[in-house]
């Protein structure tokens, strides 16, 4: 069926509650259906949102309650830390893959990290 000859007649026929599968070449590319339909399909925003902000909850409730049974040592390093290393170990600047072959290297980097998370003095 055409669709740009027939929109009319399947604009009623989605409308009372009749769905389409519109195709191009043989693959399917989207569903005509009715306004009803679609809103069944879709959640309510609102309630996703909180779903999603519910989740985020319980994600930073587990991260505290593994800070507490498994604290970090005073040397081990946090998880951002340890992938902003691991992200930085192919970069020429970075922190060095095997810090214990290129400790100056690594002490540079740390350095310039230690130096960039400190507020600025702006009190002259």
């Amino acid at each position: 069926m055409d669709l740009r000859k027939h929109l009319g007649e399947l604009l009623d026929a989605a409308s009372a509650g009749e769905r389409f599968l519109i195709e191009r070449n043989g693959k399917p590319l989207a569903m005509l259906v009715s306004v009803e339909d679609a809103r069944r399909a879709d959640p309510d925003a609102e309630a996703l949102r909180e779903r999603r902000l519910a989740a985020l909850d319980r994600l930073d409730d587990f991260q505290r309650r593994m800070a507490i049974l498994h604290p970090l040592a005073p040397d081990d390093v946090g998880i951002v830390e340890w992938l902003r290393r691991d992200r930085s170990r192919d970069e020429p600047d970075g922190y060095p893959e095997y810090p214990e072959d290129e400790p100056e290297r690594a002490a540079e980097y740390e350095a310039r990290y230690r130096a960039a998370r400190e507020p600025e003095d702006d009190s002259v």
